[in-house]
């Protein structure tokens, strides 16, 4: 009895084992793609993505990124929309976009704040996308994106579904990122460069420096807004005349933004935190004349360093609110970070080198292997025929 009762367990093992496999053999179905090498910014001219900022328009507090409680769908967050986006305006926020996964989540208030976003992705890696602008949701994923082709397939297929603009979600805690992914992958105009308590932007200077002209917008990606530890970590500040998404989708397109890391202000004193929060910093100037570039806040900061290829420091000011900085023949782009006392850091977007003066956002040319993408994906057909084989081959 003992010992059919272990049979019985085992075979349930095998045949779930089994079942995982055959899913992952199954979505992993990709093209392979030959990727263009590297290939800096150059040129005379210089993009400056703050040419259309306007003082008059202030800077509005925006998360992209966060999670609700949803009727249909997955939930991680106890609290629906109506209660996430007032404690986001507690805190000083003009834009809350709702980014729930694979669900297209409603503005609980007002029709003409609605954007329509969500975050792709459920597979075991963490590989997710931030969907902006979408006519509706994406339903396929692969379960196991480990190729570098079937994270720019996944780009590919998010594109030709109908959407705006496409950001590349928490890189630095996407597991099984293969080196040089980002030298690589194209078709997203966003990167969520920091989303720990990480400062250095490694994954968005690998994307710059291969001269993948991309923006950084930085989220709390909350799942609990009554957390005082997950909220308003994380966000970005948008010149735009309106909150409404046509002004939106324009200055995330241009990079007429700049984002924002703050601590927990009060440590769960929520008095404390919401003060702390109305008197963050703010970028009183920004952008370039001829190839001198500066940034300017309201008051000093500690630092404020200039940055360009591989994250390489190139000019820094102490104890100031501002910096100037030519921009040198051989900086492909620049992009400025600046530490405040109370640990709050301010990132600008990337000024970048360019023929023309205009946007240098590009989708590279990635022509499909074929002869290793038929290869590949006979692989995936064997291991589910090798897997149904065996299966039935225990079970007789």
């Amino acid at each position: 009895m003992i010992r059919k009762t272990a049979t019985i367990i085992l075979k349930a093992i095998v045949v779930l084992i089994s079942v995982i496999i055959t899913a992952i053999a199954l979505t992993g179905v990709s093209p392979v793609y030959n990727f263009s090498a590297p290939a800096p910014f150059s040129g005379e001219k210089i993009y400056n993505p703050y040419s259309n900022y306007d003082p008059a328009y202030g800077w509005k507090r925006s998360v992209l990124h966060t999670h609700t409680k949803v009727d249909k769908g997955i939930n991680e967050c106890p609290y629906y929309p109506e209660t996430v986006l007032a404690d986001y305006r507690e805190l000083g926020y003009e834009i809350v976009g709702f980014s729930n996964h694979n669900a297209l989540t409603t503005h609980p208030e007002d029709p003409l704040l609605q954007i329509n976003e969500y975050e792709h992705g459920y597979n075991i890696l963490k590989y997710h996308k931030l969907v902006i602008g979408a006519e509706e949701v994406l339903p396929f994923d692969h379960l196991l994106p480990v190729l570098t082709s079937q994270k720019q397939f996944m780009i590919d297929l998010l594109a030709k579904k109908g959407c705006d603009i496409i950001a590349f979600n928490h890189p630095d805690r996407t597991l099984g990122m293969l080196p040089g992914t980002l030298t690589k992958v194209t078709g997203y105009r966003l990167i969520e460069g920091q989303s720990n308590d990480n400062t250095t932007l490694h994954y968005w200077d690998e994307a710059l420096s291969s001269g993948i002209y991309v923006h950084n917008l930085i989220n709390d990606d909350n799942h609990n807004s009554k957390d005082s530890w997950s909220m308003a970590r994380r966000s970005s500040f948008l010149n735009t005349p309106t909150p409404y998404y046509k002004d939106i989708k324009k200055c995330l397109i241009d990079g007429n933004f700049y984002t924002m890391s703050t601590p927990d202000f009060g440590e769960g004193d929520h008095k404390t935190k919401i003060e702390e929060n109305m008197r963050v910093p703010k970028v009183i100037g920004i952008g370039a004349d001829n190839d001198t570039l500066h940034i300017k806040f309201e008051r000093a900061a500690d630092s404020i360093v200039a940055i360009t290829q591989q994250g390489r420091r190139v000019a820094r000011s102490t104890c100031s609110n501002t910096l100037y900085h030519i921009m040198a023949p051989d900086e492909p782009y620049i992009r400025f970070t600046a530490y405040f006392p109370e640990q709050t850091v301010i990132y600008s977007n990337a000024f970048a080198r360019c023929s023309d003066g205009n946007n240098p956002y590009t989708e590279k040319e990635h022509p499909v292997n074929i002869p290793l993408t038929i290869l590949y994906n006979l692989m995936l057909l064997a291991i589910v025929v090798l897997v149904v084989y065996l299966n039935i081959r225990m079970f007789k």
